[in-house]
């Protein structure tokens, strides 16, 4: 049998064999039926190797043995032999698929995970950063809020808090639902707008400031007046640090007290 070794190449890649597998196998296409030591001839493939050749051709089911004297190994259509590599390899997939969910287990794993948690914690967010523009402030805003798990503080003037109301009332209710509690702080002559009542606490102050404080954790306040910046201009200092805000809300929990 003479078969290019371009053909024998690209069907060793299609079904998944090696070198002797596609030649035992297109040799056996090629009589439909044989025995171990005709197939040796035509295939150039060792004798010595064919019998095991066989035995593996069996097992994904690309050949039939017959319990013949000598023994005949009869090929399955080329239909056939392509659904036995498709199932064949997906049983490997899962085997793989199987040998992979165990190695959670194992204190190789364990201690990659150890060292990934650890090498994590190093990696500390970013502490200040400048958010520009009272759209991305709003934005930043609500990813506060909405990832608040004890308490929010907002300082606002007048106008500020009635913006905050129409931007923020869906995640401000969320968080109160949550058990979060909620404060609000504005000018004198403020009152809790419709959409915020029943979700935070208000109390009025003289002083107008601009600043945000999320579960001692983080603290965001404006840098100018909202009646002296256009809203494009409007800047914001992000701060993500614990001791700061923490301290920063201790001083504010005295002013709170006494409004």
């Amino acid at each position: 049998m003479i078969v290019s070794e371009d053909f024998l190449s690209k069907a060793r890649s299609a079904f998944d064999l090696n070198e002797y597998e596609i030649k035992t196998w297109t040799a056996l296409l090629s009589r439909a039926e044989s025995t171990a030591g005709e197939l040796a001839e035509i295939s150039t493939v060792p004798r010595s190797r064919v019998y095991d050749i066989l035995e593996g051709l069996t097992k994904k089911n690309y050949v039939v043995k017959k319990n013949t004297t000598p023994i005949r190994y009869k090929t399955v259509s080329p239909a056939e032999a392509l659904k036995a590599a498709k199932k064949n390899a997906q049983l490997n997939a899962d085997t793989e698929a199987g040998k992979l969910e165990k190695t959670k287990s194992t204190d190789v794993f364990k201690e990659l995970d150890k060292m990934y948690k650890k090498g994590s914690e190093e990696i500390k967010p970013e502490l200040v950063g400048l958010v520009k523009g009272r759209k991305n402030i709003h934005a930043h805003l609500r990813t506060m809020v909405s990832d608040a798990k004890k308490s929010i503080t907002i300082v606002s003037t007048k106008e500020g808090l009635l913006r905050k109301a129409g931007k923020l009332s869906a995640e401000l209710k969320k968080a109160k639902d949550k058990g979060v509690t909620v404060r609000l702080v504005s000018t004198n002559d403020t009152s809790l707008p419709e959409s915020l009542k029943g979700i935070a606490e208000l109390k009025k102050s003289k002083d107008a400031a601009r600043f945000v404080i999320v579960d001692d954790k983080a603290v965001l306040f404006m840098m100018d007046h909202d009646n002296n910046v256009h809203e494009t201009y409007d800047t914001g200092v992000l701060v993500n640090s614990q001791f700061f805000a923490k301290s920063f809300e201790h001083v504010f929990n005295n002013h709170w007290e006494k409004l």
